[in-house]
């Protein structure tokens, strides 16, 4: 069924990675594109393709969201449902789109034209609510934000009759740099003209810091990276510089895998970057592939992020042409090449050693550490793994110098960070800002306080998976070590604001549905038991809770927090954790009112063997039905 011309692009595809079988997944969205879903038949195909057993492309290709093993009708339309989106009315227009489509969610309308479907997240969280449209057989999406129902009405006509998507916005969207120019760096060219070109970023002096670079010695880079104490953006806020030198001596090849996997709802900093300053981080990967020495770079995007991912490949190209990346570059003996690698809707593979499953042709599946990447990374060799802004800030260090970057922050915490502030406050958006500015200061100061000057109820400081907090930490300093004080993370700098109103129940069953369809399944506590709290707090939402409910969700938080094999099952409960911990009277009084008498819910009984006895298959089966 495949095409000679897909079958072409694959092997192609292929040859450009040490390791053939990492463009398995390339490959299945090549498939795609052609044939616009995956039967087997295809698969079986791609199998032969990489001499791999077909049930091994079937797993693989189960395991990612993006892959279809259906017909969709012309458009995909996803609109995101979480929590960033959910606390800006994504409730009412997903009602909307299905009266107005006169399908449900995973319904494709009677004319074939539109599939519709609920998001786990876009990563456009300041924009919400946000949907996302897909052209049948094509690599293209497009984003529609800021949803109200009479945009809906607009883009369905505007589709009913279309051909192709139109082209998407070229407008960088919310970002905030005029209130702290001192620290304008990461954001100072994205509203400019053309600022994802190479021309637009010639003229502000690109590429410069990257051929100083080259000048040094690796491990002179090494150390200015170090000696700034540039630290990951990615979620745990370790060392880049550090982790650079966990590189063992002498041990080659070695990668540089840069993570633009950005699924953590309420968090959208690197799609700026990736979308409208691409080069920034090109020159960045340069730098720190040189302080490295590796001579393969991966930029890992998250497979939703269609629009940023054609910018960057642009990007890449240019640069190759003008011989900053493949050989010799800068007319130097050291060789660069960067490769985009997209994924396929999994926000397990945030996770680096996850990441390194899929990047390598597998499914997600996070690995055991030690050996960390540093060590034993991307095929088994020395590997570093660092976030799309921490690699950005890697360029801003090698040309300025350390001193200068340590002049912001604390010394624990030095420089500064994107923000990425979503939910119900009237300026959202992302905000350079540097370490040491308050969560008051965010949120009132530059954001203009919350929707109708609401109170607050409780803030996320770090993504959907960290610890709520309370408004008497609103003078928290925005930094790694407060954070933590005030008792959660700072994780990817996803602020996420609520005001008071707002149902905690309904939150934080959100919060855990999306963790419950994002588990990779590798570990049981994590598999089952976000599957066990998804079913509570549905109960209790419906009704049907009893107080036995709220001890019953803390025992499974707990085993999920302390016995899951990868960091995943621990984050996907500590929103929960911590909202009963700060809002356990309200899930008390939710159940105290929708069933006074506590009612235990009806549980299904089973027959047993001895019903079996005697009767005829087809009767055991009705039995169970």
């Amino acid at each position: 069924m495949l095409s000679e011309s897909a079958r072409t692009e694959m092997k192609t595809t292929m040859a450009r990675y040490p390791r053939a079988r990492s463009a398995i997944l390339p490959a299945l969205h090549i498939a795609q594109r052609q044939i616009g879903w995956l039967p087997n038949e295809v698969m079986d195909e791609i199998a032969r393709i990489f001499d791999m057993e077909p049930m091994e492309v079937y797993a693989i290709a189960g395991f990612y969201n993006m892959f279809y093993k259906e017909p969709k009708g012309k458009f995909h339309l996803e609109i995101c449902t979480n929590v960033p989106c959910m606390l800006r009315g994504a409730g009412e227009m997903a009602d909307y789109l299905q009266e107005k489509l006169g399908i449900g969610f995973n319904e494709t309308t009677s004319d074939g034209v539109f599939t519709l479907d609920h998001m786990e997240c876009l990563g456009s969280c300041a924009t919400a609510p946000v949907m996302s449209a897909r052209r049948n057989q094509s690599a293209w999406a497009r984003y529609y934000e800021g949803l109200s129902k009479e945009k809906i009405d607009a883009i369905i006509a505007e589709l009913q009759t279309a051909t192709e998507l139109p082209p998407d916005h070229d407008e960088s969207g919310p970002y905030h740099h005029d209130h702290h120019p001192q620290t304008n760096f990461l954001l100072a060219r994205i509203d400019k003209p053309q600022s994802h070109t190479m021309a637009s970023y010639l003229a502000d002096d690109g590429y410069e810091t990257a051929r100083k670079t080259l000048q040094m010695a690796p491990d002179e880079a090494v150390g200015i990276v170090k000696a700034a104490g540039v630290r990951g953006r990615g979620g745990a806020g370790f060392p880049a510089g550090v982790k650079w030198g966990f590189l063992p001596k002498d041990v080659t090849p070695r990668y540089l895998v840069i993570n633009a996997d950005e699924s953590e709802p309420g968090t959208f900093k690197d799609r700026l970057i990736l979308q409208y300053d691409p080069h920034q981080l090109l020159e960045g990967a340069i730098c720190t592939a040189w302080a490295i020495q590796a001579h393969y770079a991966f930029i890992y995007v998250r497979g939703e992020y269609a629009f940023a991912q054609r910018r960057l490949r642009t990007a890449i190209a240019e640069a190759k042409a003008k011989g900053f990346l493949g050989q010799n570059i800068f007319g130097s003996d050291f060789d660069l090449e960067v490769i985009v690698h997209s994924g396929a809707g999994a926000y397990i593979c945030g996770e680096e050693t996850a990441l390194l499953s899929s990047l390598e042709g597998g499914r997600g599946h996070p690995r055991l550490k030690p050996p960390f990447p540093a060590v034993a990374g991307l095929y088994a060799k020395p590997t570093i793994i660092n976030n799309v802004e921490t690699i950005a800030h890697v360029r801003h260090v090698m040309e300025h110098g350390a001193d200068w970057y340590r002049q912001w922050g604390s010394e624990r915490s030095p420089g500064f960070q994107l923000i990425s502030l979503s939910g119900q406050v009237k300026k959202p958006g992302v905000y350079e800002i540097p370490y040491g500015t308050t969560l008051r200061e965010l949120i009132y100061d530059m954001a203009g306080g919350t929707l109708d000057d609401r109170p607050i109820k409780s803030i996320i400081p770090g993504g959907l998976s960290m610890p709520h907090i309370l408004p008497d930490k609103l003078d928290t300093s925005i930094d790694f070590e407060s954070i933590q004080a005030a008792g959660s993370l700072l994780g990817s700098g996803g602020v996420i604001v609520l005001c008071e109103g707002e149902d905690i129940v309904p939150l934080a069953r959100r919060t855990v549905s999306f963790y419950r369809e994002e588990s990779c399944g590798k570990c049981s506590p994590c598999r089952e038991g976000s599957g066990w709290l998804e079913k509570v707090l549905k109960r209790i939402e419906a009704g049907q809770g009893v107080p036995s409910d709220i001890d019953r969700l803390k025992h499974i938080t707990k085993y999920i927090d302390q016995q899951s094999f990868c960091p995943f099952g621990p984050a996907s409960v500590w929103g929960l954790q911590s909202t009963m911990r700060l809002f356990g009277d309200e899930f008390a009084a939710t159940i105290a009112a929708t069933n006074p008498e506590a009612q235990k819910p009806t549980i299904p009984a089973r027959p047993t063997y001895r019903q079996y006895v005697g009767q005829p298959l087809e009767n055991k089966l009705d039995d169970e039905d």
